[in-house]
């Protein structure tokens, strides 16, 4: 271990990301520290570990979801005023940052720059230790003073005592010499420490009076696009985003810079906005589409920052634009799935709504050809419904991760057999259940018939022509597998690695697979929280087999 390494006993952490923390902690560990962390999210975590944990320094997140940084840094100060405070933010401007060292923080680093943290700890834990020693110094100098002028006292007394007393009044005297000089010596340390203060306090002055440096530097890390521009609109500074994604310099940027990158349906609109925005008191945002160095247009995010004096006034104006196409991606296919939804579920409903009316024309006088057939086409109608309203509800369940599964030990091959002896498709086709009747699994038995019904339902529909589908259960590596086999026309090799994805739907043989996309991918999950295996494999003019394994009781 070298002579410079921090041994740092106790770090807080306070941070409601799970990846930054491990990412703090990571970094701290690559500097060489030697420190034990905890990490806690919650305010009233947070106050206990004060407490309980008595940490050396704080490392804090800006922004909590409970309660932010200088709501902590004030119950720190409240429980535990000389513990250093380091706030660590991706997202807390350089103007707040030198707000909250002015107010006691003890310093600032970006998520940006972690490598800076170590070097940051390292000079508040000397911080603090030069501050409880300058404590304990000042309430020594106060005993001290106080036992001089006891001593003063006992001085005065003796001076009214006899001749006998001298001697004794003599070494009191010298007692008094060392005492006064362990006073000067402690004054001189304080004189010292004071004096190392002024120096920090100038320091820091002169960083402040760098901060422009500092925020261009930081400008050029970020990952968007940025930029400044003059009150008049002028624009003086562009990072090197812009000459990375635009794949223009300097000259060209000067000459026609923004408006040569905006697509041309949107220059007249975005200039506007700028104008507008300009004007404005506290800026604001617009989308566009600006044009890549290989010529593609991708939508961005423009925001808009007014920089401020002390006064109030707009003295500069701060340009981001955020490349936002994946997210326009994710939007469209948001409205492309509620459109197949309300198809899908349109279907259905129309047939149902079709055979309640025949249904009530003839509630009168009923038909016995008709009836039986109408209340047939009802019941298909309203099971297509309920198996979309399920899907879309366990979809649902799967997103807030309460897709439950109960897990009892059950033999496969009966309950598999079970669930298939009435899956014939109205006698249309022939389920063959084999495999070993001994093998038990320790599962979920109504996710388990889920999956199976939703593989065979999948061979009817999609492989109509094979009119025998076999289903076997069988043990392999220590797990239990079960495969549905049909002998279909088959599914193209390139589509076989999307048929578990959400929302996946293809076109295959001329006709489109109808549903919501979420059968299979609903299978996926359930078998992900079985610790399982799903897959396909297709060979065209062959066939299919899909199939999921669990494991073994």
């Amino acid at each position: 271990m070298s002579e410079n390494m921090i041994k740092v006993s106790k770090v807080l952490i306070l941070e409601d990301n799970e990846d930054d923390a491990d990412l703090l902690c990571r970094e701290l560990k690559k500097s060489g520290l030697n420190f034990i962390p905890k990490i806690v999210q919650k305010q009233d975590e947070y106050e206990t570990s004060l407490i309980e944990f008595l940490p050396d320094i704080i490392v804090s997140d800006y922004s909590l979801p409970s309660f932010d940084a200088v709501t902590a840094f004030q119950i720190k100060q409240s429980l535990s005023p000389l513990t250093p405070f380091i706030i660590v933010s991706g997202t807390i401007g350089e103007e707040n940052a030198v707000e909250l060292i002015n107010s006691g923080v003890s310093d600032y680093v970006s998520k940006s720059n972690l490598f800076t943290l170590s070097a940051k700890i390292h000079r508040a834990l000397k911080d603090a230790e030069i501050i409880r020693e300058k404590l304990i110094s000042d309430e020594k100098a106060k005993v001290q003073a106080e036992e001089l002028m006891v001593a003063n006292r006992e001085l005065l007394l003796q001076n009214k005592e006899k001749e006998k007393r001298t001697q004794e009044l003599r070494r009191a005297n010298e007692l008094l010499i060392d005492e006064k000089e362990k006073v000067r010596r402690v004054n001189q340390e304080l004189s010292k420490l004071n004096t190392e203060l002024e120096d920090r306090v100038a320091a820091r002055t002169k960083a402040l009076a760098n901060s422009e440096i500092r925020f261009r530097n930081m400008m050029e890390t970020i990952p968007q696009i940025a930029w400044t521009n003059t009150v008049k609109g002028e624009v003086d500074f562009y990072n090197q985003r812009w000459y990375d994604y635009t794949g223009l310099d300097d000259a060209q940027t000067r000459l026609s810079g923004l408006t040569s990158v905006i697509h041309p349906d949107d220059l007249k609109e975005s200039l506007n906005q700028f104008g507008f925005l300009r004007k404005s008191v506290d800026g604001g945002e617009f989308q566009i589409r600006a044009r890549r160095t290989d010529g593609e247009y991708r939508w961005h995010l423009i925001r808009l920052i007014p920089i401020k004096n002390v006064n109030g006034r707009t003295r500069q104006w701060v340009g981001t634009a955020t490349d936002i196409q994946e997210l326009k991606a994710l939007q469209q296919h948001k409205d492309d799935f509620i459109s197949i939804a309300s198809h899908e579920l349109k279907t259905p409903i129309t047939t149902l709504k079709a055979s309640l009316q025949l249904l009530d024309k003839m509630k009168d006088n009923p038909s016995q050809t008709m009836l039986p057939k109408l209340i047939t086409q009802a019941n298909k109608s309203l099971e297509k419904v309920y198996v979309l309203i399920e899907d879309l509800l366990n979809t649902s369940k799967e997103n807030e991760d309460q897709l439950q599964i109960k897990q009892i030990k059950f033999n496969l091959l009966k309950i598999i057999t079970e669930c298939c002896e009435n899956l014939s498709g109205d006698g249309i086709f022939k389920i063959n259940v084999q495999g070993d009747p001994t093998l038990e699994v320790y599962a979920d038995v109504v996710r388990t018939e889920q999956i199976v019904i939703n593989f065979i339902n999948n061979a009817m529909k999609y492989a109509p022509d094979s009119k025998e589908i076999e289903v076997r259960v069988e043990q392999q590596a220590g797990m239990a597998k079960v495969s549905v086999i049909d002998k279909g026309a088959g599914i193209p090799t390139q589509n076989l690695r999307f048929l578990f994805d959400r929302y996946y739907r293809i076109n295959h043989g001329g006709s489109e697979y109808t549903g919501l996309g979420l059968g299979l991918y609903i299978c996926a999950e359930i078998i992900k929280k079985h610790h399982g295996l799903i897959g396909a494999e297709s060979e065209i003019g062959v066939g299919s087999t899909f199939w999921f394994t669990l494991p073994v009781a």
